[in-house]
């Protein structure tokens, strides 16, 4: 374990020390590296440079990530929707039928939401739909969930529809 060691090498074994980020071989605190393998001595970087170049791979990874988004959503949708019919069940539940426009220049599959006057609500219709190709319109029915005790009716003249 010590051959192969300089006095100095041997004397830093019985004080705090580091070790040489290459080989192994003590150092003196705050020396990554052993005369050996930094003949020109060398200084490590400084924080702020470290700190700096990691801000600015995390910068760099966010502008790839948002250009890679941009690029995988280009000419998705938008979409247009409207209610084509709407109508009350016996037990409060509504059935809506809703059609579905892609005015995109690429296929893709839309996420619609039917809702009380436009305000989102736990109780609201949410489906996705299948895959529209450019210029395509589908229609879709759905039923909601009846309105519980405390739950207020649904009023048909204020129901909105909202596909993206």
């Amino acid at each position: 374990m010590t051959a192969g060691l300089t006095p100095e090498q041997l004397e830093l074994l019985k004080v705090p020390h580091q070790t040489c980020q290459r080989c192994g071989k003590p150092t003196p605190l705050g020396v990554g590296l052993c005369d050996e393998d930094n003949p020109g001595h060398i200084g490590a970087p400084g924080t702020a440079q470290l700190h700096a170049t990691i801000l600015g791979g995390v910068i760099v990874g966010f502008i790839g990530l948002a250009l890679l988004g941009r690029l995988a959503l280009a000419g998705v949708g938008p979409f247009t929707s409207q209610l084509s019919d709407i109508r009350l069940q016996s037990d409060g539940s509504i059935a809506v039928t809703v059609t579905v426009h892609n005015d995109g220049t690429k296929a893709a599959s839309a996420t619609c939401r039917v809702s009380r006057g436009g305000v989102p609500a736990p109780d609201d219709i949410d489906f996705l739909t299948d895959p529209l190709q450019p210029g395509q319109t589908l229609s879709y029915q759905r039923q909601s969930l009846p309105p519980g005790a405390d739950g207020l009716p649904y009023d048909l003249t204020r129901l909105a529809v909202r596909c993206t």
